[in-house]
């Protein structure tokens, strides 16, 4: 039997370790492929829920552009009240009706005044709370939205109380507490499903930021708009809140 000769060894030995380095690279090349593919699946995954996310972000803050055919702004109801030295119930309700191509009930209640409630760092706060009932008249009509604005000064501020907020056929689509310099406050309601029929209720701390000698004013206005059939009308029912420093 003849012995292979140490070259010839060699050389096979080179040949394998090629043959097995290609095997190597191809499987590295398959593997590197799959896991692109894997990757890219993920990618294409992310980016979707991301479109999905954005259009939902966008059609929530930019809500669909309407035509108003119709806008009335209804008198104020107003109502003072001058600030005491202790905290008090006060159970003040400012109630409202409007009945032209919506039937809308609307109120406006002061429920305390707290004096100089550690809660809010030792300053005064009114308790409110509020609520609208609207239906339209016309059967093929529907809400469209409800916003609640509270304009307020400067020197006072106003905070949502979110964990009571009780809406129905109506979906929170924005919400601004007025802080320092922002003199407004908001909480915007969409119509779901075209309903003819709203309700929403809410509570608000409306915080004074001085001594009880300051005197401060906030106005609360309902904004509905409602279409009735053929067009989209408007009304805006304000509350005028007065409160009145003492001497």
């Amino acid at each position: 039997m003849v012995k292979p000769e140490l070259n010839t060894l060699e050389a096979c030995h080179r040949l394998a370790l090629i043959e097995g380095q290609k095997e190597n690279k191809k499987e590295y090349g398959e593997m590197k492929m799959i896991k692109r593919l894997e990757w890219n699946k993920k990618a294409a995954s992310v980016f979707a829920v991301a479109a999905a996310l954005t259009i939902v972000l966008v059609v929530a803050l930019n809500p669909r552009e309407i035509m108003i055919a119709e806008n009335k702004m209804l008198d104020p109801v107003e109502w003072t009240f001058q600030r005491p030295n202790d905290s008090v119930i006060i159970l003040d309700k400012l109630n409202a009706t409007y009945a032209d191509g919506v039937s809308a009930d609307m109120y406006v209640l002061m429920i305390r005044y707290e004096n100089e409630s550690r809660f809010v760092g030792g300053c005064d706060y009114l308790h409110i709370s509020m609520a609208i009932n609207a239906t339209t008249s016309n059967p093929n009509g529907f809400i469209e939205s409800v916003h609640v604005v509270a304009q307020k000064d400067q020197q006072s501020t106003v905070d949502w109380e979110e964990t009571s907020f009780d809406f129905e056929n109506l979906s929170l689509v924005a919400r601004a507490d007025g802080y320092g310099m922002d003199t407004q406050a908001y909480i915007k309601l969409a119509d779901v499903n075209h309903t003819g029929s709203v309700r929403a209720k809410a509570l608000v701390m409306w915080d004074l930021l001085t001594s009880n000698t300051q005197s401060h004013q906030m106005e609360i206005a309902f904004e509905i708009v409602y279409y009735n059939g053929t067009a989209y009308n408007k009304v805006v029912k304000p509350f005028q809140l007065n409160i009145v420093g003492r001497e």
